[in-house]
């Protein structure tokens, strides 16, 4: 059986047997995938040893700000702002 076309409602439709939609559905596109083929979520970024020591790092720094630095408010008193 070869292919038909049905209209409804002014849209064209494509009634094939089975056996060749299946067919057509396994055959690789001309992008070289699959029809079948689901898109992939790209995978997370494992952090890495470096990472891990500059988060550390922060974590630190905003627990415990350096001595030398000065907070606005209080600079701006200090300049009279």
């Amino acid at each position: 059986m070869a292919a038909q076309t049905l209209t409804l409602a002014g849209k064209r439709f494509v009634i094939l047997p089975e056996s060749e939609y299946r067919k057509l559905r396994a055959a690789p596109r001309r992008s070289g995938k699959s029809a079948a083929a689901t898109p992939k979520r790209p995978r997370k970024r494992r952090l890495t040893a470096q990472d891990r020591g500059d988060i550390a790092e922060s974590m630190r720094l905003l627990r415990d700000p350096n001595p030398k630095t000065v907070p606005l408010a209080q600079l701006k008193r200090e300049l009279g702002l």
